[in-house]
């Protein structure tokens, strides 16, 4: 329990660290990755390089110092950041490590004495909030390891075969080396993949959304390549679309909080790019379930039809299920829109009146952009559910 004495003084530096938090997290990894360079291989370095990483630590540790003194609020942001971790093996040895470096780094940007009040009372919150994540994160190791055909680690999978969705995307059926049963998952959810790509030397680990539905005995991942000529390309990304049929992966087992709670209720499923992946297997468990998919409304937004992932096996899906779906494009022909989803579009092709539940998934811009058009439209907080590709865990949080 955090005295009252510790709550107002990590509430008061809220203020600083908005405007500060930035510049301080990044002396934080400077530092950490200076005495402890072995967590490169647990850290997305791509992310590093972008600064991307850096400004979601500082939004989180804000919203931390924020809302202190009401912690339930945090608790969705926990859950969310908690199953990121595991698909990333963060382990309790790792938080004291960061703890003394996240501390140094407050303590030299703001210039302050050792036994400044303000360093006496971070320290005090810190280790309360890595009980938190600890206690949160076993709690998800034990369940995967519980789960039939569940593990905790790496675990061998080999890449059964691949299919072209596009010229940059493509999606890999991936079974266990072992040949043993696999977990099973919750639509929505994603595995860490880990390799080691020859352009790297550190081990590179990336989320991937599960694209089949869950009970096969096979993961199916749709990896998009990332911009294999610009100074960042995507490591992991393109070091897959390298790979050959029979080529071993080592996975991390299904993780993530954005399933579906309920049985679908006038559900609507849109995706903005490769954002499609989790919503895919969404769609196809319903299917596999039997569930009456009359007022299901599926969106696809990407920028024309030659960056159209699953378009042909959807469209075949929609005339056999009845389900609605529909499909803008940036440009070019063969959408039912042509430009940007707006308000018009949106209440032609959502006319429940705010009912039901929203799955979105896309590039955060978008998804920023989607959640204030249909909160217009009445859909409230509790109806909205979404996942962001990379480190940030806010869709608000976009610039």
């Amino acid at each position: 329990m955090l005295s009252q004495s510790t709550i107002d003084t990590v509430k008061s530096t809220a203020p600083l660290l908005e405007d500060e938090g930035e510049r301080i997290t990044r002396l934080f990894y400077d530092k950490l990755f200076s005495h402890h360079p072995e967590l490169k291989h647990i850290f997305n370095m791509a992310n590093q390089a972008k600064g991307e990483q850096a400004r979601a630590l500082a939004d989180s540790v804000f919203a931390y110092a924020s809302h202190i003194d009401q912690l339930e609020a945090l608790g969705p942001v926990v859950k969310r950041i908690a199953h990121k971790h595991a698909s990333l093996q963060v382990a309790p040895e790792h938080y004291p490590i960061v703890g003394q470096y996240l501390l140094e780094a407050i303590r030299d940007h703001l210039k302050l004495h050792d036994d400044d009040p303000v360093l006496t009372a971070w320290a005090e919150a810190y280790e309360a909030l890595a009980a938190i994540f600890i206690q949160t994160e076993e709690g998800v190791y034990q369940a995967n390891e519980a789960t039939p055909g569940g593990w905790r680690g790496d675990r061998a999978f080999l890449i059964d075969r691949t299919e072209r969705e596009t010229d940059e995307v493509k999606s890999f059926y991936l079974r266990p080396e072992d040949g043993q049963p696999i977990a099973d998952f919750r639509p929505g959810q994603y595995v860490g993949v880990k390799t080691r790509p020859p352009s790297s030397p550190f081990d590179e680990i990336r989320q991937y959304s599960l694209s089949s539905a869950p009970g096969e005995p096979y993961y199916r991942i749709t990896v998009k390549a990332e911009a294999a000529g610009t100074s960042l390309p995507g490591q992991v990304s393109n070091f897959l679309h390298g790979a050959s049929v029979g080529d071993r992966v080592w996975l991390r087992p299904p993780t993530g909080d954005f399933v579906v709670e309920r049985r679908f209720e006038r559900p609507v499923l849109i995706g903005g790019g490769i954002g499609i992946t989790p919503l895919v297997s969404m769609l196809l468990n319903a299917v596999k379930q039997g569930w009456d998919l009359e007022h299901l409304v599926f969106i696809h937004c990407c920028r024309d039809r030659s960056h159209h992932v699953m378009h042909d096996e959807l469209r075949a899906l929609s005339a056999q299920k009845g389900f609605k779906y529909y499909v803008a494009y940036e440009q070019g022909e063969g959408a039912d829109h042509l430009g940007y989803l707006d308000s018009a579009i949106l209440e032609k092709w959502l006319p429940f009146e705010g009912r039901g539940d929203v799955y979105f998934c896309g590039p955060t811009a978008f998804m920023a952009g989607l959640n204030i058009l249909l909160k217009r439209m009445g859909y409230g907080d509790d109806q909205l559910h979404y996942e962001i590709f990379g480190p940030r865990i806010r869709f608000s949080e976009a610039p």
